[in-house]
């Protein structure tokens, strides 16, 4: 299926997705590659399945190409649930992450597919790499049924695989599994003092070069997991405040509403908020004040009054502040 995977990485780039997407969905090829995805899909095995299901996610779920009906989501439901057994770390990774953005599939995924799923987790957990686990993690967040079937086991081998592989996290992984771990009770419960002290760790090593969604991930997360915060070190809270200051100029809505209402309450990192951050933060709330919605405006408000933040002039002009 090498020519689907191609397919699916040519749309790559948020600002293609849309347009690509849509040529797709009116070019006769993509229907007969689809169709060709259905003879095989009986002869899948575990690695392709996962290659299958991975590509169709991009398809389907990034590009809007209508990629899976209801029978080919039966189909690849039930090689999901016969090849579970066979996966690799990636294969699972990936089939899980597939799956958290293909609902036709997953919703046609039978309890015994979730279970060997999760199983298939708890088996290679020890084996994943800090991307790996951060897929896992996120995809589990938003798949009900196979985070309910995880064992107590399987958590603390995915908690485990955590402090084995915070030294080698990225800035992306660091904020993305912390992010996961604040949406997954179970999973945050088996994480370990050690292991807290490890992603802390990695908080310090990384925050000089997160984005301005991993500032706001992080922190966010951060304001939610009491045992991750409490293992931050000055260095940590420096490198984050300092990040802050270095990427407000390029934060959106929510990167500026997270940031702030985090920081509301994470003493440790407002605390570490030089001058000029401050300013920089203030400047970015103004800035993205008259572009948010939803609970964005509340929580930046929030944030700027505990942290003695001049107020947007677009959220003290509104009904709500009234």
């Amino acid at each position: 299926m090498n020519t689907l995977e191609k397919v699916a990485k040519r749309g790559k780039g948020k600002h293609a997705w849309k347009a690509e997407g849509k040529r797709l969905s009116e070019d006769p090829r993509f229907a007969r590659l689809i169709d060709s995805v259905r003879v095989h899909c009986p002869r899948f095995r575990a690695f392709a399945s996962a290659n299958v299901l991975h590509s169709l996610g991009v398809l389907q779920a990034d590009l809007g190409a209508p990629a899976v009906d209801e029978k080919l989501a039966a189909q690849l439901a039930e090689v999901v649930g016969r090849e579970a057994r066979a996966m690799i770390p990636q294969a699972v990774s990936n089939t899980l992450n597939a799956l958290s953005k293909l609902d036709v599939v997953a919703a046609a995924v039978e309890p015994p597919g979730w279970a060997g799923l999760v199983k298939a987790v708890g088996r290679t957990a020890g084996e994943m790499n800090p991307q790996e686990i951060a897929n896992t993690l996120n995809a589990l967040t938003k798949l009900e049924a196979a985070a309910a079937a995880v064992t107590p086991s399987g958590w603390v081998g995915l908690a485990e695989s955590l402090g084995r592989t915070a030294s080698e996290m990225t800035p992306q992984d660091v904020a993305n599994n912390l992010n996961a771990l604040s949406k997954l009770e179970a999973a945050a419960a088996a994480v370990t003092s050690p292991g807290w002290a490890g992603l802390a760790e990695a908080v310090g090593r990384t925050a000089r070069e997160m984005t301005p969604q991993g500032i706001a991930s992080t922190l966010n997360a951060l304001s939610k997991l009491e045992a991750a915060a409490a293992a931050v070190t000055l260095l940590g809270w420096s490198g984050l405040a300092e990040a802050i200051g270095r990427m407000a100029g390029e934060m959106n809505p929510l990167d500026v509403a997270m940031t702030l209402d985090a920081l509301g309450v994470l003493p440790a990192a407002a605390a570490n908020l030089s001058p000029s951050a401050r300013e920089h933060l203030e400047a970015a709330a103004e800035r993205e004040a008259p572009n948010m919605s939803s609970h964005e405006p509340a929580m930046t408000l929030r944030g700027c009054e505990k942290l003695n933040l001049r107020i947007p002039k677009a959220i003290m002009d509104s009904d709500s502040f009234r």
